[in-house]
C-alpha cells in the first residue's frame, strides 16, 4: 500500500462509493443543485437515444474530458468488475427491491478493512478506477468531484 493510511484509503474508498451510488449536491451562488448518482449518470447517458448526449453542461464549453468514453461500455466494465468482486469475496446477494450493484458496492466499502492489504490494494484501485472512469463518461471533471467528497 502507498503512504497513505488504511484509515485514509478507507474514508476514500468509501467517498468514491457514495458519488458512484448516491445523489451528488453542489453548492453554486448560494443554491444546491442536485444531480443523480455517477452510476445513475452514466446509466442515463447509456439509453438507448442518449447516446453521446452530455449528462450535465455546467461546466464551460471549452472544458471537456480528454477521453470520451462510450457510457455502455463504462457501465458494462463496472458492473462485470462488481460482480466479480462480490463473487470473489462470497457476498450475500442484496434484496432484490434495491439497487444490485450500489449494494455491493457498499457491501465491499465494509469488507475492505478484513481484506488482506494485497486485496485492499486491488478493491481501492478498481473502485478508484470506476470512479474515474464513471466520471469521465457522465462529463464531469474528477477534480470538481474530489472538492465535494
Amino acid at each position: 500500500m502507498t503512504t497513505r493510511t488504511a484509515d485514509t484509503r478507507l474514508r476514500e474508498l468509501g467517498a468514491y462509493v457514495v458519488q458512484l451510488t448516491q445523489p451528488i449536491h453542489i453548492a453554486i451562488r448560494g443554491k444546491v443543485i442536485t444531480h443523480p448518482s455517477l452510476l445513475d449518470q452514466v446509466r442515463e447517458a447509456a439509453t438507448p437515444g442518449r447516446a453521446g448526449q452530455q449528462v450535465r453542461s455546467t461546466n464551460p464549453p471549452d472544458s471537456r474530458p480528454p477521453v470520451r468514453l462510450d457510457p455502455l461500455d463504462v457501465l458494462a466494465e463496472i458492473e462485470v468488475d462488481v460482480a466479480g468482486w462480490k463473487q470473489r469475496l462470497r457476498l450475500p446477494s442484496p434484496d432484490r427491491e434495491v439497487d444490485w450493484f450500489a449494494a455491493v458496492l457498499r457491501a465491499l466499502v465494509g469488507v475492505w478493512p478484513n481484506l488482506p492489504p494485497d486485496r485492499q490494494e486491488w478493491l481501492y484501485l478498481d473502485v478508484e478506477s470506476w470512479w474515474s472512469m464513471a466520471a469521465r463518461a457522465a462529463g464531469w471533471r474528477q477534480d470538481d468531484l474530489r472538492r465535494i467528497q
